[in-house]
Parts: C-alpha cells; structure tokens; sequence
C-alpha cells in the first residue's frame, strides 16, 4: 500500500501537473460516473495538521491551506472516490449529503474521499466528467478511473436510492479485492463464524475487536486507534490482523461480550495482564494494540541497537 500523499498544492505545481497528465477525458459511454446515479465510495485521509477534522479533501486550482490537485492526487493514492458538484440546486445538496455521511462512516478506512465544484473548477473537472453529468461519483483506482456496469448504477440508484448503505456496496464490489473488501479496511469486518475462525488460523497475531453494532462509538474509536498504528509505523502489514465482529452469534460462540478487543495467538485466545481501560479513548486502544504489535516493537528494538552504537 502507498501511503496516502497529501501535497498543498499552488497555481504552478496545479499548471505543471496538467501537462504531465497522460490520461484521456473518458468517454461518455463510460459514464458509469453515475450521470444521476452518483453513488460511489471513497473515504480520505485528512491533510496532516488537520487530522480528524474533515474526511472530505477540496481538489481546487486555487491556493488554500488544505486544497489539492486532482490528477496529482489519484496519482499519489491508490483508492479515490470523488464527488464532482456544483453548490446550486437540491440534487447537488443531496448528493453532496450523502457523500458526506459515507466519508464519516468509512473515515478510517483506506480510501480517500474529495469533492470538486465543477462551477468554481471547470479547467480540472472538465477531462473527467461532462458538464451535463453533475452531480457525479467517480472511483480512481491505482490512477485510473473504474468502469461501472450500467445494471449496477440501476442498482444503486433504484435499490439504493444513493444512500451511503448503496455507495458502501459499489466500492467493495469494484474497488475491494474480495467480497467483503477487506483491502479497504485496516480492521477486517468479519460477518460469519466461518470467516472469523479462518481469520484467526490465518494469522499468527490476531486482534479482534467485537461491538454491539458497527459504527459505535467503541467501533470508531478502535477503528482510528488501528489507523492510528498504521501511520505511526507508516507501513500496511503491522505484523499482526486486525479484524472486527458485530454479530452477536459469533461473540456468543467465542464467549465475548461487547466492547471488548480480544488478542490470539495461533487462533488461541491470549491472558493479558494489561486489560484495557473502562475508558474506550484512541490513546487507551493504541496503547493496548501496541503491546502485542509484532512489527512495532521489533523495529522500535533495532533503532534502539543502532541508536546505542552511535
């Protein structure tokens, strides 16, 4: 995984990148950018010194402290969903709604969610998408935009009616790499038994966490505690899995309770003697995770060899 890469950009640095770019304006049949069917998904990791305040990016050819270019961007980020609006009129509003409430949800995940006023940006929307089709959801995966099956954006907009429920659906289908996308997520929903047994006998260190519902305030926090770790050692495989539990038969099976983060060793569940606090804060969880982060703590070992040989 590449980290995210979030450059401040300026007039110059927007100019010189549009000269660069080698891609086409893609074309209207592929307008799986959901001419009225614009739901997709991305979620994004906010600018450095802004962490946790928006986990929506502005692409904009303007200079401001927290604005991006849009090619440089997708470039520099492996999974992007991004909303091309303009301000006026009520399906914009919507739209833009609906786009927001999925950012918040998916905020810690590993997709990275921007918007674009097409009104106010024309120069940089206009090789993506027509003026016609705002408001419009576009996916970029690896740099490229992703091509959408037109019976899947009837599904989107029809079953769906554009909610973040249907736009969640669309992004695991195209941008995931297996059905419940877990490539998209630092913590792995496990929604079976079955999937959470081969979780654990796949991972030598495992993490569990196990909520009363997703997106609670104990499943939010766990969720950017793991991001959290992720960018503190600032690589994709922290030495052990993470994954996440909401039904209540696999907590009754595996005798949990919710809230609780449970740690395994070879499937086996682990005695620790540090519980985790009755608090449920970012800086509690990170704390408990890092005791049994393999790959941390091995690192943090050999700069201290080197550290001790200067």
């Amino acid at each position: 995984m590449r980290a995210a890469v979030m450059r401040p950009r300026d007039a110059t640095t927007w100019r010189d990148g549009m000269k660069r770019s080698g891609f086409r304006q893609i074309p209207q049949r592929f307008c799986w950018l959901l001419a009225f069917n614009h739901y997709l998904i991305a979620d994004a990791e906010p600018c450095a010194d802004k962490v946790g305040e928006d986990p929506v990016v502005q692409f904009t050819a303007e200079e401001c402290s927290c604005c991006f270019d849009l090619d440089e961007f997708i470039q520099d980020n492996d999974h992007v969903y991004v909303l091309f609006y303009s301000p006026k009129g009520r399906l914009n509003i919507d739209i833009s709604a609906k786009f927001e409430r999925l950012a918040r949800e998916w905020k810690w995940s590993r997709i990275n969610f921007g918007r674009i006023d097409v009104d106010k940006d024309r120069e940089m929307s206009k090789k993506w998408v027509e003026s016609n089709m705002v408001p419009t959801n576009v996916m970029y995966k690896f740099g490229r935009p992703v091509e959408v099956k037109p019976k899947d954006f009837e599904s989107i907009r029809d079953r769906y009616q554009g909610s973040p429920d249907g736009q969640k659906w669309m992004l695991t289908k195209y941008m995931g790499e297996d059905s419940e996308g877990s490539n998209l997520h630092y913590a792995n929903s496990l929604m079976t038994a079955k999937k959470h047994s081969k979780f654990l006998k796949s991972n030598q260190v495992s993490i569990v966490g196990y909520f009363r519902k997703e997106g609670d305030r104990e499943h939010n926090t766990f969720c950017e505690a793991v991001w959290q770790l992720h960018q503190d050692i600032d690589k994709d495989d922290i030495g052990a899995g993470v994954g996440a539990v909401y039904a209540q038969s696999i907590m009754k099976k595996a005798s949990v309770k919710a809230p609780a983060i449970v740690v395994y060793l070879d499937g086996q569940a682990l005695e620790t003697q540090t519980p985790l606090p009755e608090r449920w804060t970012v800086k509690a969880v990170l704390s408990f995770v890092k005791q049994f982060n393999v790959l941390g703590e091995a690192e943090a070992g050999l700069a201290g060899d080197a550290s001790g040989d200067l």
